[in-house]
């Protein structure tokens, strides 16, 4: 297990997920989010390469509409 942050609460998740894993596993549903790493944005297509690691940030944004 390795210990990350998402969204500033620390979480224990299995070591090797990559981010579309990661996603499951905290079983986010929302559609039309956006994630970054270490506050670098993930796209779309890299979700399956990018690893999380021990330590790691994990931001999961949502759009919020207002003006």
């Amino acid at each position: 297990m390795i210990t990350i942050s998402v969204n500033g609460e620390i979480k224990e998740v299995k070591e090797g997920l990559n981010v579309k894993e990661l996603i499951v596993a905290l079983n986010y549903t929302t559609q039309g989010f956006a994630v970054a790493v270490n506050t670098t944005f993930v796209a779309i297509k890299s979700y399956e390469t990018t690893i999380i690691e021990n330590g790691d940030t994990i931001d999961i944004l949502t759009p919020v509409q207002g003006g």
